[in-house]
């Protein structure tokens, strides 16, 4: 949360083009690679997150009834999308972790 928090600050104070996620995560990486920080450091709080990962799409399921133009031949197709992406997501995440725990080793 603290490089989230920098992130912000900067994304304020630069308006950069780049969300204070995204400057935040690069925070994180360039702190992870320089080894001010160590992966076990961050390992509770990524545990807790992936354990509550579900609550991270529960607000789109109102927009989704709030519009019921999206129930129609578009609501398949964004099913699809977002199904497919999210495949996407966590195939590419899983080897991700291979490479990099197959670096620890």
């Amino acid at each position: 949360m603290a490089f989230y928090g920098i992130g912000e600050i900067i994304a304020r104070l630069t308006h950069a083009p780049l969300p204070a996620s995204v400057i935040g995560l690069a925070l994180t990486l360039i702190a992870l690679h320089r080894r001010w920080i160590k992966p076990g450091q961050l390992r509770e709080g990524a545990h807790a997150l992936l354990g509550r990962m579900l609550l991270f799409f529960v607000p789109a399921v109102p927009v989704l009834i709030e519009h019921r133009e999206f129930a129609g031949i578009l609501g398949v197709r964004l099913l699809l999308v977002v199904a497919i992406g999210t495949v996407l997501v966590m195939a590419v995440t899983g080897m991700v972790v291979q490479i990099v725990a197959g670096a620890d080793d």
